[in-house]
């Protein structure tokens, strides 16, 4: 096959698959609904897939999210789910999950959006979740405490053990009038 993908055997490379798409096409725009809704939804899947295929076993385990836009793909958006044993570094443009395999529970740790949109909403604070808000300024200040990091008796940064990631819930629905 050419272009086979070196990730799995059995498909093209997404480029491959998204130049078919492209060439195939007539009309260079697709309609779609609720964009936010579609890319929540396999956000949510792509979660489960990866918490169920217990990448550790056993043993408790982060999710980083990274999704971004291809300059040579602009209509496409690459999702990583990147898997670690350790609390990752918090980095602009990821969504991060503590997961642990054994008591069935997900932890919501962090959500930053890109560098580059982080003055803009700093701008606008009232327009954004204080939540965000919050993690935005203490990442900007280099404050890895709001990430639940610490410093040890050498003044370098190890992960706080006994910080508490938030539990997802659900969200709350706004009735309109």
């Amino acid at each position: 096959m050419d272009y086979q993908s070196k990730y799995d055997p059995s498909r093209k490379t997404v480029g491959a698959m998204y130049r078919e798409a492209q060439l195939s096409s007539h009309d260079p725009y697709v309609l779609n609904g609720d964009l936010t809704n579609e890319l929540l939804s396999s956000l949510v899947e792509d979660l489960n897939e990866t918490i169920q295929s217990k990448p550790f076993q056993e043993r408790p385990f982060y999710i980083t999210v990274h999704e971004k836009k291809d300059l040579q793909m602009p209509r496409a958006i690459l999702r990583r789910m990147i898997t670690t044993l350790y609390r990752p570094y918090p980095e602009d443009d990821t969504l991060v999950f503590s997961v642990d395999p054994v008591s069935n529970s997900t932890l919501f740790c962090w959500c930053l959006p890109h560098w580059s949109e982080m003055d803009n909403m700093l701008e606008n604070e009232n327009l954004f979740d204080k939540t965000m808000i919050a993690h935005i300024k203490a990442w900007k200040a280099l404050d890895l405490h709001h990430f639940g990091f610490t410093k040890d008796s050498s003044g370098n940064w190890m992960p706080n053990e006994h910080f508490k990631d938030k539990p997802l819930i659900k969200p709350r629905r706004i009735l309109s009038a």
